[in-house]
């Protein structure tokens, strides 16, 4: 019996994201390897066909089994929808769900139109359903198969335990082929040279402007699966890091060299070169092939002068840190298993030896206070005013974001910030679904301080930086600095990927999540600088800061005043007078709500000394702790 099968993404950011969706190639392959041949990838994140198109298509395709990839949990509106006119249309079609959303398996399981979760690497455990599909679409026959959830006989959700990972060297195994029939490859190919600027990643690199790169395009490449930590705001299926051999990851590049002209490469790796045997490996046959290319993730505990020298001498222009705070009681929260010291030598080392790099933070988990956020602005301080080409807003600040299957999710939990039971769980991945992190309108306030005082942490932390740059490299080299990163504030899509300032100096553009509405100012062109007046009254406020850095440093103390005025705009009378009455409470000691009074401590280890919620079933509790 042949069986006929579909994997379809689910849209991811607001526009297409430029990481190809290497999981649900290798699966593809994993598939074809074994002798299924007939599947095929609806790639929908890529296309982005109208939802209509959608149905229709997979109801023409009628697929014996689907596989739904929703690798983040701000998928859940989506999948829900989805699975459930699918089921309505192809009832004897089997829908399996994988990717981060399966940690909220029963809630999908009860309320979705999914039959299956794959709680865990798909290849394995996905290839074992489609063999099963050939004598039955009853999912409580495929009790016996590890790494899923299901419904049993008996109505209980039940969790079969892990399947065991693939190793290294089967490791995002996929063939370019697969994705090239299925999309539009302009998505994941992009040039570097956008008129006489180069992709602001490798801007500073001189290298970048040696005649025969001129054409070059750039595209994301994975180069190892998973990490060596287990941040307490990050969801994590997989256990440990595994790194794809050097020769498969040079394949890869050489193959996207010869075919797409690239000669940029941006390593998107959650945790890139760990394991220094196989780094300094993977230097020694990238230097041969004179590209170019961006670390996107490594951690700041792995780094030394040397390396990043070695690094700089095959070809690396960037790298990115996982940095997160500058607060050592927020290393402590967060588990980062870094030292304070660590962040601070990172970005010394990277800058000194002529990389770039982005301040990435999170602000607002559990913990958090006004002295964290000074230490962190401290630390945002130092980093930027390293080089005068460093350029202030190359920061990014995110609120943390509550994703089911880490410790801050079950932290909210316990506090009542997400509600109880499958109701309260739904309602808060409905709210969350398609918002990032950096949206201050959705996120949860897990401090002890007011939402208002937390909405102004960024804001503070950016006029800050900033006025510390004006103040040692002068306004004129800031406002040139400026000029030049933002491309004279040309307008650019939102890849989703930073958060604001970054995010608004990419974008030069406003765009109101809350009400679905994407309006877009094109600001002034050429050398002509944007006029305050015209930011303000289009209510460009977040770049009338970063345009006017020292005016508004100066009025920093009112930061509170245009938090409010932002809420009026978004949320309404009610919903500010809300905040505003928990300010005034918070302000004058009547209430202080206390959620974390253990001190410097792993958000994991005190959610893992709690008594599990008597509303979860036996079989949630593994993918609520986390992997």
């Amino acid at each position: 019996m042949s069986i006929k099968i579909m994997i379809a993404t689910t849209p991811i950011r607001p526009v297409p994201t430029n990481f190809p969706p290497i999981g649900s190639l290798g699966i593809i392959k994993h598939l074809k390897t074994h002798g299924h041949k007939d599947v095929e990838f609806y790639h929908i994140d890529a296309n982005r066909p109208a939802y209509d198109d959608v149905i229709s298509h997979i109801v023409e395709a009628a697929p014996d089994i689907i596989g739904i990839s929703a690798v983040v949990s701000t998928a859940y509106a989506y999948t829900k929808q989805l699975s459930l006119d699918i089921k309505r249309l192809l009832p004897n079609t089997l829908v399996v769900i994988g990717g981060s959303l399966a940690a909220s398996a029963e809630l999908l399981l009860r309320r979705t139109g999914i039959d299956i979760c794959v709680t865990g690497e798909g290849e394995r455990t996905f290839l074992k359903i489609v063999e099963r599909c050939e004598t039955t679409r009853n999912p409580a026959d495929f009790a016996d198969i590890p790494g899923l959830a299901l419904i049993d006989v008996n109505g209980f959700v039940i969790n079969t335990g892990y399947e065991e990972q693939l190793p290294a060297e089967k490791v995002y195994d996929f063939d370019w082929e697969d994705l090239e029939a299925a999309t539009d490859m302009s998505i994941y190919v992009s040039p570097v040279f956008d008129g006489d600027e180069p992709e602001s990643v490798f801007r500073e690199d001189p290298r970048t402007y040696e005649p025969a790169r001129r054409d070059k395009n750039m595209m994301m490449i994975p180069a190892a699966k998973g990490c060596v930590a287990k941040c307490t705001f990050c969801h994590r299926f997989m256990k440990g890091i595994r790194y794809i051999p050097v020769q498969r990851v040079v394949d890869n590049v050489r193959y996207v060299m010869d075919r797409y002209n690239v000669g940029f490469v941006d390593f998107c790796d959650e945790n890139f070169g760990t394991d220094k045997r196989w780094l300094r490996g993977f230097c020694a046959e990238i230097k041969k092939l004179d590209i170019l290319w961006r670390v996107a993730g490594m951690r700041v505990n792995c780094v030394d002068p040397d390396l990043i020298s070695l690094m700089k001498d095959a070809g690396c222009s960037a790298i990115q840190y996982g940095m997160e705070t500058g607060s050592a009681t927020m290393l402590e929260v967060m588990e980062k298993k870094v030292k304070i010291g660590d962040n601070y030598n990172a970005v010394k080392w990277t800058i000194e030896a002529g990389l770039r790099t982005v301040v990435q933070l999170v602000v607002g988990m559990p913990g958090e206070t006004s002295e964290t956020i000074a230490e962190t602005t401290a630390f945002a301080k130092f980093a930027n005013t390293q080089s005068p080409s460093q350029c202030p807003t190359e920061l990014s600040i995110n609120y943390a974001q509550a994703l089911p299957g880490t410790p801050l999710y079950e932290f909210g939990r316990r506090h009542g910030l997400i509600g109880r039971g499958l109701d309260g769980e739904e309602d808060y991945l409905l709210r969350i679904s398609d918002k990032n992190a950096h949206d201050e309108q959705n996120t949860l306030n897990f401090t002890t301080h007011p939402k208002l005082v937390c909405e102004t942490w960024r804001l503070w932390i950016q006029l800050e930086t900033n006025q510390a740059y004006v103040e040692k490299f002068g306004l004129d080299h800031y406002k040139d600095v400026l000029l030049r990163y933002s491309q004279h504030f040309e307008r650019r899509k939102d890849t989703g990927y930073y958060a604001n300032p970054k995010r608004l100096v990419d974008r030069s553009e406003t765009t109101d999540t809350i009400n679905e509405v994407k309006q877009a100012i094109v600001l002034d062109d050429g050398d002509r600088y944007p006029g305050l007046w015209r930011l303000v009254s289009s209510w460009q406020i977040g770049l009338a800061t970063i345009c006017y850095p020292t005016l508004f440093y100066r009025l920093r103390h009112f930061l509170l005043v245009l938090v409010i005025l932002r809420n009026l705009r978004y949320s309404g009378a009610a919903g500010t007078w809300k905040m505003c009455r928990e300010y005034m409470i918070w302000r004058f000691n009547r209430h202080v709500r206390s959620r974390l009074k253990t001190g410097p401590r792993s958000l994991r280890k005190i959610v893992n000394d709690w008594t599990p919620d008597k509303a979860d079933t036996e079989a949630m509790l593994p993918l609520r702790r986390g992997r």
